[in-house]
């Protein structure tokens, strides 16, 4: 199993066809695959060897798919850079890789020369923009003129073919090595189980690249054929333009943009019935938001992932499902077809149906460790389980309930409070526009519930009027004990909330 080989059957298949469209450009696939074997030729050319690592930091577009494929073709690694990390996570994640090549877009040019201080192995930059580079890059468009094609290796297997740094939510990035064999065991394997992306159809790529949901839908929608539009990031009005002009037929997102787009003031103006298949994960959703976004999208097939960095993805709740509604709706769905999953206690014995465990799994598709981090890995991967640090039960048919990160669960008056389940009371209020709830310390109870809540522009509610709410819905320990209102919560570049800092910024 090697990663390229998608490329090389589409150019066997539909040579003429658009592949990729970006800004005013569209390419063909032979022209994809022709620009590929010059730029891993240039790539060679700047000293890239097998098994080395290519570093991508930039937005969404056609150049980072050709990175892909380029660095694959001679055998490499892709670091993909998490756009909204600090300069010195930059440094550290590219230290920690050890990536000889950059490629940088116009956003991150002021940051070059704190990287190039910063990062002694650092021996080239690309420039993968729209405008002219700067001095001391070379142009990616003019890497590509200069470099004569090579042959592709065709390494796959086990080879390492990213190193994903993970989002740093419950401490500091950690390199994440995916192989080939993984990634496409992820892909190929969510496929058998749903036919998630449409063969032959339009992605639309604007959910950020750097992260493993964005390289696994993608590398599924090139498994089965097809092409993709870029976004260099995510912007729910050209979202929406881009889904009608472009008859989009897929379009995968993370919950937070899929709020965005049905919350869009003029979301109704847009011919969206092109689209066919919706898919989100990476955190949860509310029932209400799902239960929208499904009237805005009449004519898709709704799909939520769940899975890690580590593991890409793990279950998937199905079309079928979304439409039934009711309770299932609050599940991550059935163990796809290429792994294993179980529900285990601390001592590592199976949990009853319905009792909160850890989530473990196994199979092809999980991650061959961390990169320079062998204690840390053995302490997940452990006699061939992966183990996530998610709670969840799993019920009498199998689908997968995630109660929470085992770290974020609430100890309050000796209960165990899951923040999801307050979260989703929270979010069926209708002033109420996405909510975090964490548990911070307090004298009485151990743990106090805290829910910190943005309100939907012009809606108007109380902490009591959300009490009284939440107070309807679950059990009285469970609601809040303080509640903050906010104008946003900090996110990850993956659209996931970062606890931890809510946690750090509040007094007991």
């Amino acid at each position: 199993m090697y990663l390229t080989q998608s490329l090389h059957r589409a150019v066997q298949r539909t040579p003429d066809e658009t592949m990729t469209i970006c800004r005013e450009r569209r390419r063909s696939v032979r022209e994809v695959r022709d620009r590929v074997a010059r730029l891993a030729g240039g790539l060679r050319g700047l000293g890239v060897a097998e098994g080395d690592r290519v570093a991508i930091l930039a937005g969404n577009s056609d150049r980072y798919h050709e990175t892909f494929y380029a660095s694959w073709w001679i055998a490499a690694a892709v670091t993909p850079v998490n756009l909204r990390w600090s300069p010195a996570e930059i440094v550290a994640a590219l230290n920690d890789s050890g990536a000889g090549v950059l490629l940088v877009d116009e956003p991150f040019l002021d940051l070059l020369p704190q990287l190039r201080a910063g990062c002694p192995e650092l021996q080239a930059v690309v420039y993968c923009g729209e405008a002219a580079g700067p001095p001391g890059t070379r142009d990616y468009e003019e890497l590509i003129a200069e470099s004569g094609p090579v042959e592709d290796i065709r390494a796959g297997g086990d080879r390492l073919a990213a190193l994903v740094y993970t989002g740093g939510t419950t401490g500091a990035p950690k390199g994440v090595m995916v192989s080939h064999r993984s990634l496409l065991t992820s892909a190929l394997g969510t496929l058998a189980s749903a036919s998630t992306s449409v063969p032959g159809g339009r992605m639309l790529v604007s959910a950020p690249m750097f992260h493993i949901a964005a390289l696994a839908g993608w590398s599924g929608q090139n498994s089965i054929g097809g092409s993709f539009v870029f976004l260099p990031g995510f912007r729910a009005e050209a979202v929406l333009r881009a889904l009608e002009e472009h008859r989009i037929t897929s379009l995968p997102l993370v919950p937070t943009m899929l709020q965005m787009l049905i919350d869009h003031p003029d979301v109704g103006e847009y011919d969206l019935t092109s689209v066919r298949r919706v898919s989100y994960g990476a955190s949860a959703i509310s029932e209400s938001v799902l239960r929208r976004a499904m009237e805005v999208f009449p004519e898709a097939e709704f799909f939520q992932g769940y899975g890690m960095t580590e593991t890409a993805m793990i279950t998937l709740l199905g079309g079928e499902e979304h439409r039934a509604g009711g309770a299932l709706l609050r599940s991550a769905g059935r163990p796809l077809a290429h792994c294993e999953v179980r529900i285990v206690r601390p001592d590592g014995t199976e949990a009853r149906r319905g009792e909160v465990g850890e989530v473990v799994c196994r199979g092809d598709h999980l991650m061959l460790g961390y990169w320079n981090r062998p204690e840390e890995t053995a302490a997940v991967l452990r006699d061939g389980w992966m183990h996530t640090g998610d709670g969840a039960f799993m019920d009498d048919d199998g689908y997968v309930f995630i109660a929470d990160r085992i770290k974020d669960m609430i100890i309050t008056g000796g209960e165990n409070v899951y923040s999801g389940e307050v979260e989703n009371a929270l979010a069926a209020h209708p002033a109420v526009a996405s909510c975090a709830v964490v548990g911070l310390p307090d004298e009485n109870w151990g743990e106090r519930v805290h829910a910190v809540v943005v309100l939907r522009p012009g809606a108007a509610a109380t902490e009591d009027d959300l009490r009284a709410h939440v107070r309807k819905l679950i059990a009285g320990y469970k609601v809040p004990r303080s509640v903050e209102f906010a104008e946003e919560l900090p996110m990850s570049g993956s659209g996931k909330i970062l606890k931890r800092e809510l946690r750090a910024g509040r007094a007991c």
